[in-house]
Protein backbone atom coordinates (compact mmCIF):
# COMPACT_ATOMS: atom_id res chain seq x y z
CA UNK A 1 0.00 0.00 0.00
CA UNK A 2 2.75 2.53 1.22
CA UNK A 3 4.92 1.40 -2.37
CA UNK A 4 1.56 2.30 -4.11
CA UNK A 5 1.38 5.80 -2.59
CA UNK A 6 4.60 6.86 -3.09
CA UNK A 7 4.76 5.31 -7.19
CA UNK A 8 1.29 7.66 -7.80
CA UNK A 9 2.08 10.63 -6.10
CA UNK A 10 5.82 11.01 -5.69
CA UNK A 11 7.59 9.93 -8.29
CA UNK A 12 5.76 10.66 -11.81
CA UNK A 13 8.07 12.62 -13.96
CA UNK A 14 5.43 15.29 -15.00
CA UNK A 15 4.08 16.33 -12.21
CA UNK A 16 7.86 16.44 -10.50
CA UNK A 17 8.93 18.47 -13.67
CA UNK A 18 6.59 20.65 -12.98
CA UNK A 19 6.79 21.74 -9.50
CA UNK A 20 10.46 21.92 -10.29
CA UNK A 21 10.26 24.61 -12.72
CA UNK A 22 6.88 26.41 -10.62
CA UNK A 23 9.90 26.59 -7.87
CA UNK A 24 12.89 27.57 -10.75
CA UNK A 25 10.13 30.23 -11.94
CA UNK A 26 9.16 31.97 -8.64
CA UNK A 27 13.11 31.38 -6.23
CA UNK A 28 15.57 32.12 -8.95
CA UNK A 29 18.89 31.41 -8.40
CA UNK A 30 21.55 34.51 -8.80
CA UNK A 31 23.95 33.85 -11.53
CA UNK A 32 25.59 37.15 -11.32
CA UNK A 33 29.44 37.24 -10.35
CA UNK A 34 31.33 39.56 -8.16
CA UNK A 35 30.30 43.00 -9.35
CA UNK A 36 33.45 45.90 -9.00
CA UNK A 37 33.10 49.08 -7.13
CA UNK A 38 32.11 52.12 -9.07
CA UNK A 39 35.19 53.09 -8.73
CA UNK A 40 36.81 49.95 -9.99
CA UNK A 41 34.70 50.79 -12.67
CA UNK A 42 36.25 53.97 -13.92
CA UNK A 43 39.78 52.76 -13.25
CA UNK A 44 39.13 50.57 -15.90
CA UNK A 45 37.46 52.91 -18.22
CA UNK A 46 40.74 54.91 -17.76
CA UNK A 47 42.16 51.57 -18.85
CA UNK A 48 40.05 51.42 -22.43
CA UNK A 49 41.02 55.22 -23.05
CA UNK A 50 45.00 54.33 -22.78
CA UNK A 51 44.10 51.48 -24.98
CA UNK A 52 42.71 53.45 -27.60
CA UNK A 53 45.09 55.92 -27.80
CA UNK A 54 48.28 53.34 -27.52
CA UNK A 55 46.53 51.95 -30.88
CA UNK A 56 46.98 55.23 -32.40
CA UNK A 57 50.47 54.97 -31.54
CA UNK A 58 53.28 53.40 -34.28
CA UNK A 59 54.23 49.82 -32.05
CA UNK A 60 57.84 50.99 -33.03
CA UNK A 61 57.67 54.06 -30.57
CA UNK A 62 58.81 53.20 -27.42
CA UNK A 63 58.62 56.11 -25.12
CA UNK A 64 56.07 58.92 -24.76
CA UNK A 65 55.88 62.29 -23.14
CA UNK A 66 53.08 62.23 -21.58
CA UNK A 67 50.97 64.82 -19.62
CA UNK A 68 47.83 64.60 -18.05
CA UNK A 69 45.26 67.29 -17.00
CA UNK A 70 42.59 65.43 -14.62
CA UNK A 71 42.11 68.20 -12.38
CA UNK A 72 41.61 67.97 -8.51
CA UNK A 73 38.49 65.38 -8.74
CA UNK A 74 40.49 62.93 -11.16
CA UNK A 75 44.36 63.22 -10.14
CA UNK A 76 43.22 59.81 -8.47
CA UNK A 77 43.28 58.05 -12.20
CA UNK A 78 47.13 59.61 -12.82
CA UNK A 79 49.13 56.29 -11.59
CA UNK A 80 46.49 54.38 -13.31
CA UNK A 81 46.98 55.66 -16.29
CA UNK A 82 50.69 56.14 -16.52
CA UNK A 83 51.00 52.25 -14.79
CA UNK A 84 48.51 50.69 -18.45
CA UNK A 85 50.98 52.81 -20.59
CA UNK A 86 54.17 50.45 -19.34
CA UNK A 87 52.08 47.98 -19.57
CA UNK A 88 51.17 48.56 -23.41
CA UNK A 89 55.27 48.72 -23.47
CA UNK A 90 55.64 52.43 -23.39
CA UNK A 91 58.52 54.24 -21.51
CA UNK A 92 57.38 56.98 -19.94
CA UNK A 93 59.17 60.64 -20.37
CA UNK A 94 58.11 63.69 -18.17
CA UNK A 95 60.86 65.83 -20.22
CA UNK A 96 61.68 66.00 -24.04
CA UNK A 97 65.09 64.08 -23.84
CA UNK A 98 67.75 66.66 -26.29
CA UNK A 99 67.96 66.36 -29.69
CA UNK A 100 65.38 63.63 -29.72
CA UNK A 101 61.67 63.70 -30.99
CA UNK A 102 59.43 61.82 -28.60
CA UNK A 103 55.79 61.43 -29.28
CA UNK A 104 53.83 63.26 -27.09
CA UNK A 105 50.09 62.33 -25.27
CA UNK A 106 47.90 65.18 -23.72
CA UNK A 107 44.95 63.57 -21.62
CA UNK A 108 42.23 65.52 -20.13
CA UNK A 109 39.05 64.22 -18.31
CA UNK A 110 36.59 66.62 -18.44
CA UNK A 111 34.08 64.50 -15.88
CA UNK A 112 32.88 61.27 -15.32
CA UNK A 113 29.82 60.14 -13.03
CA UNK A 114 27.50 57.37 -12.44
CA UNK A 115 23.67 57.19 -13.19
CA UNK A 116 21.65 54.38 -12.33
CA UNK A 117 18.59 53.21 -14.63
CA UNK A 118 15.39 51.49 -13.54
CA UNK A 119 14.63 49.31 -10.68
CA UNK A 120 13.60 45.78 -11.76
CA UNK A 121 13.56 42.25 -9.72
CA UNK A 122 15.01 39.15 -10.89
CA UNK A 123 11.77 37.24 -10.03
CA UNK A 124 8.57 38.28 -8.66
CA UNK A 125 9.97 37.10 -4.87
CA UNK A 126 13.77 37.83 -6.21
CA UNK A 127 16.47 40.76 -5.11
CA UNK A 128 16.30 44.26 -6.21
CA UNK A 129 18.69 44.89 -9.16
CA UNK A 130 19.32 48.15 -11.62
CA UNK A 131 21.36 49.28 -14.03
CA UNK A 132 24.20 51.13 -13.49
CA UNK A 133 25.53 53.38 -16.34
CA UNK A 134 29.03 54.42 -15.89
CA UNK A 135 30.44 57.25 -18.20
CA UNK A 136 34.20 59.27 -18.24
CA UNK A 137 34.28 61.86 -21.12
CA UNK A 138 37.23 64.49 -21.74
CA UNK A 139 39.62 64.93 -24.66
CA UNK A 140 43.22 63.57 -25.49
CA UNK A 141 46.00 65.17 -28.33
CA UNK A 142 48.98 63.07 -29.36
CA UNK A 143 51.37 63.86 -32.05
CA UNK A 144 50.25 61.10 -34.37
CA UNK A 145 46.77 62.00 -34.58
CA UNK A 146 45.89 64.31 -38.12
CA UNK A 147 42.65 65.19 -36.40
CA UNK A 148 44.13 67.11 -33.26
CA UNK A 149 42.13 67.20 -30.51
CA UNK A 150 39.84 64.26 -30.29
CA UNK A 151 36.67 63.93 -27.88
CA UNK A 152 35.70 61.04 -26.31
CA UNK A 153 33.38 59.06 -24.44
CA UNK A 154 33.62 55.94 -22.60
CA UNK A 155 30.51 54.00 -21.03
CA UNK A 156 30.06 51.03 -19.54
CA UNK A 157 26.30 49.54 -18.72
CA UNK A 158 26.01 46.47 -16.06
CA UNK A 159 23.86 45.30 -13.47
CA UNK A 160 24.19 45.14 -9.42
CA UNK A 161 21.94 44.85 -6.77
CA UNK A 162 20.64 47.56 -5.27
CA UNK A 163 20.93 46.53 -1.48
CA UNK A 164 24.78 46.70 -2.83
CA UNK A 165 24.99 50.36 -4.22
CA UNK A 166 26.25 51.89 -0.63
CA UNK A 167 28.85 49.56 -0.64
CA UNK A 168 30.02 49.71 -4.20
CA UNK A 169 29.83 54.21 -4.18
CA UNK A 170 32.76 55.63 -2.51
CA UNK A 171 31.83 58.57 -0.47
CA UNK A 172 35.33 60.20 -0.76
CA UNK A 173 34.48 60.72 -4.42
CA UNK A 174 31.39 62.13 -5.16
CA UNK A 175 31.29 61.32 -9.28
CA UNK A 176 31.43 57.44 -8.15
CA UNK A 177 27.80 58.16 -6.45
CA UNK A 178 24.50 58.53 -8.18
CA UNK A 179 20.70 59.08 -7.29
CA UNK A 180 18.77 55.98 -7.08
CA UNK A 181 14.89 55.69 -8.36
CA UNK A 182 12.22 54.39 -6.63
CA UNK A 183 11.12 51.07 -6.67
CA UNK A 184 7.92 51.08 -9.64
CA UNK A 185 4.26 51.83 -7.65
CA UNK A 186 3.19 48.50 -9.27
CA UNK A 187 6.02 46.29 -8.68
CA UNK A 188 5.40 46.60 -4.76
CA UNK A 189 1.50 46.54 -5.42
CA UNK A 190 1.92 43.45 -7.45
CA UNK A 191 3.86 41.24 -4.85
CA UNK A 192 1.47 40.66 -2.09
CA UNK A 193 -1.08 39.91 -4.99
CA UNK A 194 1.65 37.28 -6.27
CA UNK A 195 2.23 35.38 -3.05
CA UNK A 196 -1.75 35.06 -2.72
CA UNK A 197 -1.69 33.79 -5.83
CA UNK A 198 0.85 31.32 -5.98
CA UNK A 199 -0.46 29.85 -2.73
CA UNK A 200 -3.55 28.99 -4.31
CA UNK A 201 -1.71 27.62 -6.84
CA UNK A 202 0.12 25.14 -4.88
CA UNK A 203 -2.63 24.47 -3.20
CA UNK A 204 -4.71 23.30 -6.54
CA UNK A 205 -1.82 21.81 -7.62
CA UNK A 206 -1.63 19.82 -4.08
CA UNK A 207 -5.13 18.33 -4.37
CA UNK A 208 -5.24 18.18 -8.26
CA UNK A 209 -2.25 15.56 -7.95
CA UNK A 210 -4.72 13.83 -5.20
CA UNK A 211 -7.59 13.57 -6.79
CA UNK A 212 -5.83 11.48 -9.59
Amino acid sequence: MHRKFVGKYLFKKEKFLFLFLFIIFFYPSNFYSQIKTNLDVFYSLTDSLVDRINSEIPSNEKKILLTLNLGQNYSLFSNNIKDRFIKNGKEILVQPSDGLSIPYVDIVIVGAGVEYGEMFRSGFFGTHYIQRNSTIFGNYLQSFSKSGKQDYEITLLDTVEVEDINTLENQSYPFTKGTVPAEPFMSGLAEPLIAIGTATLVIVLFFTIRSE
